[in-house]
């Protein structure tokens, strides 16, 4: 879309919210829960990088080509340092 990065992972964020609201926490192994979880964020990280604007194409790349995905907070910060950096590059351009 079009939202800035801060407020596309905002509304994503209240949307998981609502849905982990409705998770049933009934787990009968504690192991289970926690391998949940962590498929949870992950998804998150992805369904983040995957509805991003193409003009972060190069930042969503490089995260995805890490041997290990970082998660989604670690993710959001990364991607949101880009568009600032971005932001400030386009400012001093137009000078």
């Amino acid at each position: 879309g079009d939202l800035p990065v801060a407020s596309f992972y905002a509304v994503l964020k209240t949307k998981w919210e609502e849905l982990d609201y409705h998770v049933n926490d009934d787990w009968n192994c504690g192991s289970d829960h926690e391998l949940y979880w962590q498929k949870e964020w992950m998804d998150h990280t992805f369904i983040f990088l995957v509805g991003l604007r193409d003009e972060f194409e190069s930042i969503r790349s490089q995260i995805l080509n890490c041997d290990e995905t970082p998660g989604i907070e670690e993710v959001y910060a990364r991607v949101e340092s880009e568009e600032q950096r971005r932001q400030v590059m386009h400012i001093d351009s137009s000078h």
